[in-house]
């Protein structure tokens, strides 16, 4: 195993090579590099997010951001550090799915070349993005309540949610999958980790800067449907259809559509996003397999019906796809490397055609949001496999009396 996971690097360093110097992989004419760096400046000299620079992420994001700068805030010093940096986030991810893998009865070897070949299916947004810090957190989180250690892995979890929110959606699927299998007492006390984990760093957070922290919590409920996500595609429509202009905005460091019924357009798509955490919750059995399925199908969601889906979201299934890939569902590791692709040949390639509302660019985003669909229905139907064998197990028997 230990050369499988050797091998795998190395696929994963070549891959990362790819990003940085040979196109269309390199290509990162659009990337959040100046962002980050223009926060590691003023916070390596002091500065606290929040009170001295705005920072509209959670909390444990900035050491996540800035820690690259201690290496140079310049353009060249930090484009490098950074490209370091996430590539031992990758490393992480990769190893952690051959992990979690073999704790769910998957084949490590596979997951680990799948999860191996994320530079290929998703280019520079990669290394220019944090993201890779988050997902690495909800499998670690993940693989500690495969082994038996369900405190540990919602505290890991609500660590998570503090670095990027997306990661929040994993403990309701754990709540239920503890409750599922008589774990109880468990359950409520790893809830009680998760939210004392959470509530500390946010704490303080808000020790720190009350308004601050408070203006990072209205950036986001401020902030318009993005060009990119599925609500934004149903105001186009409404738009083409002569309901309503869609009135392009440029704020919240995004481009967004605003539209009369634009609130009510992501109310409805929330409902939908509470429904299918509600669905996965209902439909995760007992098996770790369960758990990790329905997890990261709901990050999925989080991605497809939240009212912003920027294209490094997309690095979130990656996981998925790669333990898919290792349990032999090839339909759902399919979708998931589709829509990696599609948003490869979209962004940054084509982002200012769909801003410019080209229809093709558009259709192309339309494409990749079906094939987000498409994985988070795939992962509804692979749900509770062992239940279903078992009810099939159950017939056998009466079957055989019949037919004798």
């Amino acid at each position: 195993m230990k050369r499988a996971a050797l091998a795998a690097l190395v696929v994963l360093v070549a891959g990362w090579a790819l990003t940085l110097w040979v196109a269309p992989w390199s290509d990162q004419r659009v990337n959040d590099l100046f962002v980050y760096r223009t926060f590691a400046q003023p916070v390596l000299a002091g500065g606290l997010p929040y009170r001295d620079v705005a920072f509209e992420y959670p909390p444990l994001a900035a050491p996540a951001i800035a820690l690259p700068g201690i290496a140079g805030t310049g353009e060249a010093a930090f484009r490098w550090a950074f490209a370091l940096w996430t590539l031992a986030g990758a490393v992480a991810v990769v190893l952690l799915c051959g992990a979690l893998a073999r704790a769910t009865g998957g084949d490590a070897r596979r997951a680990l070349v799948a999860a191996a070949l994320m530079p290929l299916l998703c280019g520079a947004l990669l290394r220019t993005h944090f993201d890779l810090f988050p997902v690495a957190l909800v499998l670690a989180g993940l693989l500690l309540l495969c082994r038996e250690r369900p405190r540990a892995g919602l505290a890991v979890l609500g660590l998570g949610a503090m670095t990027k929110l997306f990661p929040l959606v994993a403990v309701p699927v754990a709540l239920a999958w503890l409750v599922g299998r008589g774990q109880r007492r468990e359950a409520w006390q790893g809830a009680l980790a998760c939210a004392a984990v959470m509530a500390v760093v946010a704490g303080a957070a808000v020790a720190v800067s009350p308004g601050g922290a408070l203006d990072a919590v209205r950036y986001h409920l401020d902030r318009p449907v993005q060009v990119e996500s599925s609500p934004a595609l149903v105001l186009l429509g409404l738009d083409a259809a002569g309901a309503g202009e869609a009135r392009s905005v440029s704020s919240h460091r995004s481009d967004g559509l605003l539209h009369p019924a634009a609130d009510a357009v992501a109310a409805l798509f929330l409902a939908a996003f509470v429904a299918v955490v509600a669905l996965l919750c209902a439909r995760t059995g007992e098996s770790a397999r369960d758990l990790v399925v329905a997890a990261l199908a709901g990050c999925a969601a989080f991605a497809l019906l939240g009212k912003v889906l920027s294209p490094q979201f997309v690095i979130w299934l990656l996981p998925l796809g790669a333990l898919a890939f290792a349990w032999r569902m090839h339909a759902l590791a399919a979708a998931v490397a589709l829509a990696a692709i599609l948003t490869q040949v979209e962004f940054p390639a084509h982002y200012f055609d769909v801003v410019a509302r080209e229809p093709l660019a558009v259709a192309l985003v339309a494409l990749r949001n079906l094939a987000l669909a498409a994985v988070v229905a795939l992962s509804v139907r692979e749900l509770q496999p062992r239940r279903h064998e078992e009810l099939l197990d159950r017939r056998r028997p009466a079957l055989a009396v019949r037919l004798d």
